[in-house]
């Protein structure tokens, strides 16, 4: 009989311990802990736990939809496919938006100028 008293005792003192915070504020831990768990400083692993811990929603479901996205695209194609799909997906979501502003601008009478205008300049 003192052998189930003893797992209970043993399983209780590990589950006791297993997750605890330290006991002094703002004490122990890693140094780049998050501020919400109880420990000094916040830095990128306070991100980390936001993103594990579904915080915000949004940001957590694009993060692990396009890593989803990623992996099984690397899964299915070799890394150059990937690579070159996601470029050109870029170039014509950009000649889109261009396509877009010039529209607009011819529409409205406007002189905005090129939208990535910004990007030419030097200095």
């Amino acid at each position: 009989m003192a052998e189930p008293s003893a797992a209970t005792q043993s399983h209780s003192i590990s589950s006791s311990s297993f997750g605890a915070e330290p006991s002094a504020p703002g004490g122990g831990g890693s140094p780049g802990a998050c501020p919400a768990l109880g420990t000094k400083s916040c830095s990128s692993s306070c991100a980390v736990h936001d993103l594990i811990f579904w915080r915000d929603v949004k940001k957590t479901g694009f993060v692990f939809g396009t890593t989803l996205i990623m992996l099984l695209s690397l899964a299915a194609f070799s890394v150059i496919s990937v690579v070159s799909y996601l470029i050109l997906a870029l170039l014509s979501v950009t000649i889109s938006f261009r396509i877009y502003k010039s529209v607009i601008q011819a529409v409205q009478k406007s002189e905005e100028g090129h939208p990535f205008n910004w990007l030419s300049s030097c200095g």
